[in-house]
C-alpha cells in the first residue's frame, strides 16, 4: 500500500503503546528521589546496593504500590524503592502479600500447597 506508514516497528509507537513508558519524566524524577535518599527496600526492608546495575536481581528499581496494570500512577505517594527481585515477586499483588511472600521465600519456606502431602484413596470401580 502506497502512502501508508507502518507504525508497528516504529520505536516511538512501541513506547507509546506500553503504559510503563508513559510519564517517563515523572518516573525518572521518582527514581532520582529514592536514589538520592539511599532508602532500603520497602518490600523486604533490607538495604539496596545502588551501585548495582540491571539485570542484577538486587539492583534498585521503583515499585508502584498499586501496579500500573491495576490503575496505579507513577508518583512518590504510590511507589517505593525495591530490589529488582522483590519487585518481580510482588508483580501486581498487594504490598502486604508481597512482604509475606518475600519473607517466606528468603527464609527458604515452601509454598502452602506443597507443605502438607495429601493422601488419596484409589477408586475401586
Amino acid at each position: 500500500m502506497r502512502g501508508v506508514r507502518r507504525l508497528s516497528h516504529h520505536p516511538v509507537a512501541d513506547a507509546m503503546s506500553n503504559p510503563r513508558y508513559h510519564n517517563g519524566h515523572r518516573r525518572r524524577e521518582v527514581q532520582a528521589y529514592y536514589r538520592a535518599r539511599r532508602a532500603d527496600c520497602y518490600i523486604c526492608g533490607r538495604p539496596i546496593d545502588y551501585s548495582l546495575r540491571p539485570p542484577d536481581p538486587w539492583s534498585f528499581v521503583v515499585d508502584e504500590t498499586v501496579a500500573i496494570a491495576n490503575g496505579g500512577r507513577v508518583c512518590r505517594a504510590n511507589s517505593g524503592p525495591a530490589h529488582r527481585w522483590c519487585n518481580a515477586v510482588k508483580g501486581t499483588h498487594t504490598i502486604e502479600w508481597a512482604r509475606v511472600e518475600v519473607k517466606r521465600r528468603l527464609a527458604g519456606g515452601k509454598p502452602a500447597a506443597a507443605s502438607k502431602p495429601r493422601d488419596f484413596e484409589a477408586a475401586d470401580w
